[in-house]
């Protein structure tokens, strides 16, 4: 919420950011087109590593999108972050059940 806008105000006034800056809670008018946008109008994902990201089943898409598209991915971690053991991902719908849905 806060951080993400005022990450986003730091970054317009930055002036090696030459393109626009997408929050997608902000800026995502349709969730459909949400990875197509991480794939191909991306440079730079960056992403705010909470307690909660790693249960976000559209956040992990982007970010696995991202991946698979050789988008260039930068972590800002918050406190209490963890990044997940092998175990955690192999059993990761019985954590997120609704990442089926992706």
């Amino acid at each position: 919420g806060n951080f993400t806008r005022l990450l986003k105000m730091v970054l317009l006034k930055t002036p090696k950011v030459a393109r626009r800056v997408f929050v997608d809670s902000d800026d995502l008018r349709d969730l459909g087109a949400l990875f197509g946008t991480v794939s191909t109008d991306t440079d730079t994902l960056v992403v705010l590593c909470s307690q909660e990201i790693l249960l976000r089943p559209w956040c992990m898409g982007e970010v696995s999108v991202a991946y698979s598209n050789e988008v260039d991915v930068q972590c800002i971690l918050f406190p209490g972050f963890e990044f997940p053991d092998d175990l955690f991902i192999e059993k990761y719908e019985r954590h997120v059940p609704d990442a089926t849905m992706l």
